[in-house]
Order: C-alpha cells, then structure tokens, then sequence
C-alpha cells in the first residue's frame, strides 16, 4: 500500500508538472533542461560500459550546446545573432568526436555512434517538444500527452486482462498483441472524444486527422517503448534509475514521448498548414 501511495504521489506530481510546463514557458524550459541532462546520465548508466565515462562528459556539453542552439533559434530568434546557434550546433558536432581523438584506449566508432544516439534519441526530441513545440501550440502538445499517457495505462490494462501472444517476448515480455490493438481502438475512441471538446478544437483537426494523429502517437510511441526496454534489457536493469519514486527514472517516464514527438509534431504542421 505505501509503494502505491508514493507511485500515486509522484505519477501526480510528474503529470502536473508537464501541464504546468505546456502553459508556463518558464517552467518548460529548466524541465526540458532537467530532462535532458538526466536521460543522458541514465543513458550512459544503461550502455554498462566504463570506457564512456570520458565520453560522456563530451555528450554532457554536447548536449547543452544543442539545447543552446535550439533555445537561440527557436526562442530568441531574432534578438541573438546566428552566430550562437550556429557555434552551438558546431561544438555539439565536434564534442562527439573529441574523445575518441585524445583516447589513450583503442579507438572505437561504436562510443561515438552511442554519442550520435542518445543526442538524436533523448536531447533532440526534448528540444522540439518543449522549446518548440509548446510554445508554438499549447492544446495540440496537452492532446499529445493525453493520448500518449492514456495509450500507455490501455496498453497495460488491456494486457494484462487478455493478453495471451507476446509481441516482443526478446525485449519486454510484458507487452503482448492484444494489449496494444486494444489500446489502438481505445486511443482512437479517446482522440474522437477529444476531437468533440471546444477546448482541443481550437487545434483545427477534422475527425480523420484526429484518428491519424492517435494512430502515430500509438506507434512511435510503443517504438519508443521498446527503445528504452531493449537497453534495459542488455543493461540487465529493470528500471533507467530511482529519480522518480515508484516510477523509476527519467527514461521510464518519457521513454514513449521520445519517440513519438517529432512524428507527432511534423504530422500537426502538415495538418495545420
């Protein structure tokens, strides 16, 4: 019961503090900040590998100069000059390959390939969402989250009630397929019903789009998903870290948002223009 209320404590706190961030710019930005600098460190933790400890303090500044780079250009434009986000794109590119350059240890291409991933996989998703994305349309990103949140608890409810054939028994035996067709039909009914509400009209969707959009979320965002459990699973971990209480870590909470974000965020620019 007390490993409940404290799941139930922090789930609260977690949701509250990502709607808060979708309409406060100043709660967006140190969340996004927040998010990227601990994925990377669960990240790292997750490779298993004590050859990245010097690589990762390169992904560290690799990550903030990318962070800078969409802050200026997205943000601030046009009060900073491009100079700063153009540096900030060149440093993020070069910090990759620095260590590998002054390595005293056998060179190895695979800690840069991790290097480009967990850039491309956590730090610029978490850009576009929360440095672009929100401030440009606040109900289209609170309707991503809803979908995205709901799809997930469908998928574990559903499951867990019938679910009988696994759907990737290698990478995380607790997803099946009827948990995720059943959270496709309830996602879809989900993203009708919001499609109905004046609040989510605002973002101009016909029904159809609406039924697009859930479909995309209910993908990447499942891809996302077993993004994240194929690590833990080679990490031999059952959870990314123990920063969120009863949740686990950073990467366990936004694992499916990873993903499914810059899919979701290029469908509603075609949809809207």
């Amino acid at each position: 019961m007390r490993n409940l209320l404290i799941r139930t404590a922090s789930g609260i706190v977690y949701v509250a503090l990502m709607v808060t961030a979708v309409f406060t710019p100043w709660v967006a930005v140190p969340l996004a900040l927040f998010f990227v600098i601990v994925g990377l460190y669960e990240f790292y933790k997750l490779c298993n590998d004590p050859t990245l400890r010097q690589n990762f303090s390169f992904w560290f500044i690799a990550a903030l100069c990318l962070f800078e780079s969409f802050y200026a250009l997205f943000v601030s434009f046009p009060n900073l000059p491009p100079i700063s986000w153009i540096a900030g794109l060149c440093i993020a590119y070069v910090c990759l390959f620095i260590p590998e350059l002054i390595a005293k240890s056998e060179l190895s291409m695979s800690r840069v390939g991790l290097g480009f991933f967990g850039q491309m996989w956590i730090v610029v998703p978490l850009c576009v969402l929360f440095l672009l994305w929100i401030p440009q349309n606040s109900v289209s990103v609170l309707a991503f989250f809803v979908l995205i949140w709901m799809s997930d608890t469908a998928a574990y409810v559903f499951g867990s009630l019938f679910g009988k054939h696994k759907l990737a028994p290698n990478i995380s035996p607790g997803k099946t397929w009827e948990g995720f067709l059943c959270s496709c039909v309830f996602t879809i009914g989900l993203a009708v019903g919001l499609s109905y509400i004046p609040f989510f009209r605002m973002m101009g969707m016909p029904i159809s789009w609406w039924i697009v959009f859930a479909l995309i979320i209910q993908v990447f965002g499942l891809m996302g998903d077993l993004v994240e459990s194929l690590f833990k699973r080679m990490a031999g971990v059952k959870d990314s870290g123990n920063i969120i209480p009863g949740h686990g870590g950073v990467l366990d909470r936004v694992d499916s948002i990873l993903v499914a974000t810059i899919p979701a965020y290029l469908f509603w620019l075609t949809a809207i223009l």
